[in-house]
Order: C-alpha cells, then sequence, then structure tokens
C-alpha cells in the first residue's frame, strides 16, 4: 500500500490526503450525533422539569403588547366631555314699593337729599353736609343719600359717589328691574343743572331715572312735576314718583 501510494503524482497524492480527512470528518461527525442522541437516555428526559421558553412570536400573539398595557389613557370614545363652566345666575329683583311719591326741595343754600333704598328726604344746611362729608371719609362708610338737591342760582341735582344711574325718557324708560338695572348698569347720569342760562331746564316733566343705590337697589324715579317754575330760576321743588326693587 505504501509503495503503491507513493508511485502515485503529486495530485493524485493531495486528492488521496483530502479525501481521506473528509471520510474522517464525516465518521467523527456522526459519532457526535450518536452521543448527543444517546445523552437524554443515558441522563434521562425529565420533561416536568422543562421549562419552555417562549419564542418571540409567541409572546407578541398570547397577549396584548406592553405598551398597551401601560397605557392608561381612555380611548377617544372614553373621554369624558368637556364641562362648559355653569352660567352665572342673573339677578331676581323683588318689588319693594311701587310709585312712591317724593320730592326733592329747594330752599336758599339749604341742600335736600333722597335716600330710596328707607325711602326718606331730608334737609341739611352746608355746615350739616360738610360733616357729614368728612365723617364718611374718616370711617370710610358710604353716605345714605342717594341723590341732592341744591343751589339756588342754578339748581344742581347730583348723583352720590358709590350708585349708577342713567337717564332715559318716558317712551325709552323700562318698566321692570331687569330692565331698569341693565340701563343703570352701563351708567351715564352723574348730574344735571335744572336751570340757567344755556337754555330750558333739565330733568323735563316725563324723565326717567334708573339708578343703582348703594345697598345694590334697583330704582325707576321718575319726573312728575317742577313746582315753582319762575323764569330764570330752576324749580324750588322737583317730584318723584320711584319704584324700588331689591335683588334676592
Amino acid at each position: 500500500m505504501q509503495t503503491w501510494f507513493q508511485t502515485r503524482s503529486q495530485f493524485a497524492k493531495g486528492t488521496i490526503v483530502a479525501g481521506v480527512f473528509v471520510v474522517a470528518g464525516s465518521v467523527v461527525a456522526g459519532g457526535f450525533q450518536v452521543v448527543a442522541a444517546f445523552i437524554p437516555v443515558i441522563w434521562g428526559d425529565d420533561k416536568s422539569d422543562a421549562q419552555p421558553t417562549p419564542s418571540s412570536s409567541a409572546s407578541v400573539s398570547s397577549g396584548p403588547s406592553s405598551s398597551a398595557g401601560t397605557n392608561s389613557s381612555p380611548r377617544p370614545e372614553e373621554t369624558p366631555p368637556t364641562q362648559s363652566p355653569s352660567p352665572t345666575a342673573p339677578a331676581s329683583y323683588q318689588l319693594a314699593y311701587d310709585q312712591q311719591p317724593i320730592s326733592l326741595g329747594l330752599d336758599s343754600d339749604d341742600r335736600t337729599v333722597v335716600d330710596f333704598d328707607v325711602p326718606s328726604t331730608r334737609r341739611y344746611s352746608d355746615a350739616e353736609w360738610e360733616a357729614l362729608k368728612a365723617e364718611a371719609e374718616e370711617t370710610g362708610a358710604p353716605m345714605m343719600p342717594d341723590l341732592s338737591y341744591n343751589n339756588s342760582i342754578w339748581g344742581n341735582v347730583q348723583l352720590l359717589n358709590g350708585r349708577n344711574a342713567a337717564e332715559l325718557s318716558t317712551k325709552d324708560a323700562p318698566t321692570t328691574g331687569e330692565q331698569c338695572a341693565r340701563h343703570a348698569q352701563v351708567g351715564g347720569f352723574s348730574q344735571a343743572q335744572m336751570w340757567g342760562t344755556d337754555g330750558p331746564p333739565h330733568l323735563p316733566v316725563g324723565t326717567v331715572l334708573c339708578i343703582v343705590t348703594d345697598k345694590g337697589n334697583i330704582v325707576r324715579a321718575e319726573v312728575t312735576r317742577h313746582v315753582g317754575t319762575d323764569p330764570g330760576d330752576p324749580p324750588r321743588q322737583i317730584e318723584f314718583k320711584a319704584t324700588m326693587w331689591s335683588t334676592t
């Protein structure tokens, strides 16, 4: 055998050697397969201890994804509807008195005032009025009157601070507390000069004042009469009929 191998060419020798290694490798590989097949038999096959490893595909199909499990946001159809803030309930007004006659008088330098919340009128001298104003400024409490009438030359009707009022004609004037409150809240009236060199008196008969008092009540005061209207002089007295609504 050795002589036969030595008589072969170099190429033939290489081919023969390579073939031998291939055959030997196949034999060795086959031996390993046989040994691997017998290992479970030798060591035993305890299926109860085996823990199958789930494949990636099984883990995906067997349950919801991790992102779905951790997302606590509600689905679109479960999103609670946005609730609009409740609108502020409009104030309701209760009639306190109706068509109450009230008069503002004018005499020399005295001042006449009306408090619609009571209702009542009162006359003050200039000294008394200044003392009342000083007391209100010191205590911070509002003065009680709503309208004042003074100055025998010009006849000034003035709305006191902290009130709102609107001046309206009879045809435009409202008749309910709600309507009068809307007009008064936008304001516009602060004072009127009843007589002067520039024409006829302001606040003629039929004028309606819608007033918000310092206590929040709503007053509709209609001028019904001017008393003592001498030419060139303001009325000595202005008469009203007043209706008041209180807020509830």
